[in-house]
């Protein structure tokens, strides 16, 4: 990564700056993007203190909207590079999370899962592919959630667009076949953020009850390992034994001989396992079917 350009959309805080620190604790040149001038400078401030001393390297903000016209975004992306360098590696941090049931989730939510989560990651990598096939370098890291896995309770707009993040990066990367350009697909669980934070401002009780089953993981282990499996060429990075588990069972693209083989040999005992879980999350959900009845009919 020494003196490499990594550039992380969302980079300003939680995961994105996690990484982009992580970047520069490897030597990188770091380019973080975001829409908060203020929180884009102290984060570069606080990236620049985990560079090596005396390497020279760069560390610079961009304000973006990545979810702005596709024309203004690759024509920021052009400039990153003539100014600092061809990117070598992207990581696509830009994201958001309003939770809620289908019906009661104002349509407006809709698209802003789908626009900042999806063409959010869309539009900075169609920016950076051309030039990543063409030097026949390059890594792209896509941030999706244990969402994209398995559906849940209260995450049907997040989780839709999630979902689409994830058939993105699985069709990319079969399109990379032959080539040197990487792509690593990461499916974080909840991670202690700011955006967790506001996250859990909307959440349902049913759906904390069956996200919170999961763990909390900080955001610097979540941004170093993203990184780290990355460069070690894995397709799928993951987090805990819930990632472990929902990633045999539903990754269905070729991350090595060994997950091939677990997936033959484990998958009919997984599943089984899996039920176990996926019942609870339903008891969940019928419990608090039962109190709401209740409290309407005192209401009533």
């Amino acid at each position: 990564m020494k003196n490499r350009h990594v550039v992380i959309t969302g980079g300003s805080s939680g995961i994105g700056k996690a990484a982009a620190i992580e970047a520069a604790k490897l030597g990188a040149n770091v380019t973080i993007i975001g829409r908060d001038l203020q929180k884009l400078i102290l984060a570069v401030g606080d990236i620049t203190n985990h560079c090596k001393p005396y390497s020279g390297q760069k560390i610079q903000y961009v304000v973006l909207d990545v979810t702005s016209d596709y024309d203004l975004i690759e024509k920021c992306f052009k400039k990153l590079e003539s100014d600092i360098g061809p990117i070598f590696m992207l990581i696509n941090c830009a994201g958001t999370c309003i939770c809620g049931e289908f019906d009661e989730v104002d349509v407006k939510v809709l698209k802003q899962m789908i626009d900042l989560n999806y063409f959010g990651t869309a539009y900075p990598t169609r920016c950076v592919l051309p030039g990543m096939k063409k030097r026949n370098e390059g890594i792209i890291i896509f941030v999706s959630t244990e969402a994209a896995l398995l559906g849940i309770y209260g995450y049907s707009a997040y989780g839709a667009a999630k979902w689409a993040v994830r058939g993105l990066a699985e069709s990319v990367f079969m399109e990379l076949t032959g080539t040197n350009v990487r792509l690593t697909l990461a499916f974080p669980p909840d991670t202690d953020t700011p955006g967790f934070e506001k996250e859990e401002l909307t959440k349902p009780k049913e759906t904390k009850l069956i996200s919170g089953s999961g763990g909390l993981h900080t955001a610097e282990d979540v941004g170093k390992k993203m990184i780290q499996d990355a460069l070690n060429g894995r397709i799928y990075s993951v987090f805990g034994f819930s990632g472990r588990l929902l990633s045999t069972l539903y990754c269905a693209t070729i991350d090595g001989p060994l997950q091939v083989i677990l997936q033959i040999l484990t998958l009919g005992l997984l599943r089984g396992i899996m039920v176990v879980p996926q019942l609870s999350f339903q008891k969940i959900v019928k419990d608090g079917l039962k109190e709401k009845c209740l409290e309407s009919d005192k209401d009533k």
